[in-house]
């Protein structure tokens, strides 16, 4: 009889050790070597010597209007490098010197530039992946980023507005603080 126990208690083991076992194999260098966690808001790679991070798009959540872009570069390089970030047709340029941080978030303490880029032509929905070319010199990289929205309260203030026409309007435009605007306007 103890036999037929010690042989049901070896089986029942043996059960839960090959699922277990099995599902470590999920997780082994080979399965996973080429996957790229960003343990943050946005996107991440290296261009030579410059570290991308935090590299994202926001939008409205119709994505009708244009997208902010945002990124970090970190240059740990000996020279000054000359990087360019295109999307859409939009290209931003910068010079960062060797062991610098350039921040673009207008609204973040640590920001290199006050100035918001926007990216219009994006041909994009919510949660789709978009490809930015990064490049150093003669090096080149795309990196596909997340298009984010306002969904989430945080990104609210980070949705730009519309992009001013190109042309103008034939309605006029009423001036709250001037009587003489809207007579004007009406005669």
């Amino acid at each position: 009889m103890k036999r037929h126990k010690c042989a049901a208690l070896a089986v029942a083991a043996l059960a839960l050790v090959i699922p277990v076992s099995g599902c470590a194999s999920l997780l082994s260098p080979h399965q996973t070597a080429e996957y790229h966690y960003n343990g943050g808001d946005g996107a991440s790679g290296a261009v030579g010597d410059i570290e991308v991070r935090g590299l994202m798009l926001i939008t409205d959540q119709e994505s009708s209007g244009p997208a902010q872009l945002f990124f970090t570069l970190i240059n740990k390089g000996d020279s000054t490098a000359k990087v360019s970030i295109e999307v859409a047709g939009t290209t931003v340029s910068e010079s960062i010197k060797a062991g610098d941080t350039f921040v673009q978030d207008p609204k973040s303490p640590e920001t290199s530039s006050k100035d918001v880029v926007t990216v219009d032509s994006l041909k994009a929905k919510p949660g789709d992946l978009v490809n930015v070319t990064v490049k150093n010199g003669s090096e080149e990289k795309v990196i596909e980023t997340q298009l984010l929205t306002d969904t989430l309260p945080y990104y609210n203030e980070y949705v730009p507005s519309e992009s001013p026409s190109e042309s103008p309007s034939d309605m006029p435009t009423e001036d709250a603080g001037s009587a003489e605007g809207t007579a004007t306007a009406n005669g």
